[in-house]
C-alpha cells in the first residue's frame, strides 16, 4: 500500500485527493491545507492534516506526495520531498524555467526518488487512442497537427495572472499540447511562437509552430476568451492514409469537465468515418494509478519520464525566446539530439 500525501488543496489538489480514493494500492494519508474542516468533511476525521509541507511525514509515515501547489512553488516543494526520501508526482508544468527543472531533476536523482510530472493528456483516453493510431501506423505518416486550448483565466487563483508565478498561458496551458506532440513525434527541428501580452505582462494568447521533417504542428492557447466562452480544447491529426479529430467543450471552465461534450472521429481515406470506442476511465485516476503501480513495481514511469518533461521544458524555453525575439527559438542540445519517437 502506497501512503500518499497531497501538498495543496486548491482546484487540482481536490482532484488528486478524489482520484486517490479510486486508486488501487494507494491510501490518502495526509493533506497539506489551510482548510482542514473541508478535508475532514470529505475524507473523514482520521486523515492527517498538515498546516505546512514541512510537517509532512512527521506524524504519519508517507511513501510519496503529489505536489499541487502553484507553479512558482514546485521547485521548493519537490526538493523538500525528495530530500525526505519521498517519491513525487508533481503537477504540470515542471517549473517556471529550465534551470529550476534541472535542479528538481538532479535532486530526485541524487536522492534516488521517482519524480513524475503530471502531464495528464498522456492518460486522457481520447488522446491515448490518437497516440495508438499514430504509433500503429493506422493514420499513416503524420503530415500535420493542429491543437488548441482556449479558456478564461482560472477563477481559483489570482496567481495565474502573474507571469512570475504561473508563466502565463504558455506554461499553464500550452505545455499540455506541446507535451502531447512531443509524446507523438519527439523533438521538433524548429520552434516559432507569436503572442499577445496581457495587462500584467504575461503571454496569455500564444500561437506556436513546431516544424518537423515532413510535418508541421500549430498550437493555439489563450486565457483571453470572454466569460461566456466555453472551455475548449482539441486536436486534429492529418495522416497520409487517415486523419483523426478530437473536440472537447464545456460551459464555464474546465472544472465542469464532467458536463462536457466531446467527440473523437477517425476519417479513413476510403471514405469511412468512425467514432472509435475509448475508455471511460477518468484521466486523473488513470494517471495516479500508473504512478502508484510504478512505485509498487519498483520501476521508472516510462510512460511519463521526468527526463521527457525536462525536454518539453526546453521546447517551452524556446517558445518563450521566440515570443521575445520574434525569431525562431533555439532548442536545447539534449532536445535537438533526441531521436523522434
Amino acid at each position: 500500500m502506497i501512503r500518499l500525501g497531497v501538498i495543496g488543496f486548491g482546484h487540482i489538489g481536490r482532484i488528486h485527493c478524489e482520484a486517490a480514493q479510486r486508486v488501487a494500492g494507494a491510501k490518502l494519508a495526509s493533506v497539506v491545507t489551510s482548510h482542514p474542516e473541508e478535508v475532514r468533511r470529505l475524507y473523514g476525521p482520521d486523515i492527517n492534516i498538515c498546516a505546512t509541507y514541512s510537517d509532512l511525514g512527521r506524524d504519519v509515515p508517507l511513501d510519496a506526495v503529489v505536489v499541487c501547489t502553484p507553479t512558482y512553488l514546485h521547485e521548493e516543494h519537490v526538493l523538500a520531498a525528495v530530500k525526505q526520501g519521498l517519491h513525487v508526482l508533481c503537477e504540470k508544468p515542471f517549473a517556471l524555467d529550465l534551470a529550476a527543472a534541472h535542479r528538481m531533476l538532479a535532486g530526485a536523482r541524487q536522492n534516488k526518488a521517482v519524480l513524475m510530472i503530471a502531464q495528464v493528456l498522456r492518460f486522457w483516453p481520447p488522446y491515448v487512442r490518437i497516440k495508438q493510431a499514430v504509433d500503429s501506423g493506422e493514420i499513416g505518416t503524420v503530415q500535420g497537427i493542429t491543437a488548441y486550448r482556449l479558456a478564461q483565466y482560472p477563477t481559483w487563483g489570482d496567481w495565474f495572472r502573474d507571469p512570475q508565478k504561473s508563466g502565463g498561458v504558455l506554461l499553464d496551458m500550452q505545455v499540455h499540447d506541446v507535451d502531447f506532440i512531443y509524446w507523438l513525434l519527439g523533438a521538433p527541428e524548429e520552434v516559432y511562437a507569436a503572442g499577445v501580452r496581457s495587462a500584467t505582462g504575461s503571454w496569455d494568447h500564444v500561437c506556436t509552430t513546431l516544424r518537423y521533417s515532413g510535418a508541421v504542428v500549430g498550437i493555439e492557447s489563450s486565457y483571453l476568451l470572454p466569460d461566456s466562452w466555453p472551455f475548449s480544447c482539441g486536436i486534429r491529426v492529418i495522416g497520409s492514409v487517415a486523419s483523426s479529430e478530437y473536440t472537447f467543450r464545456v460551459a464555464g471552465n474546465v472544472e465542469q469537465r464532467q458536463q462536457a461534450t466531446s467527440r473523437l472521429v477517425m476519417y479513413q481515406s476510403n471514405g469511412q468515418i468512425e467514432e472509435p470506442p475509448v475508455s471511460s476511465e477518468d484521466m486523473y485516476v488513470a494517471q495516479l494509478q500508473y504512478f502508484v503501480d510504478c512505485l509498487e513495481g519498483g520501476h521508472a514511469p516510462q510512460r511519463c519520464l521526468a527526463e521527457d518533461s525536462y525536454h518539453v521544458m526546453e521546447i517551452m524555453e524556446a517558445c518563450r525566446e521566440s515570443l521575445s525575439t520574434s525569431a525562431p527559438g533555439r532548442l536545447g542540445t539534449s532536445t535537438s539530439r533526441r531521436e523522434n519517437a
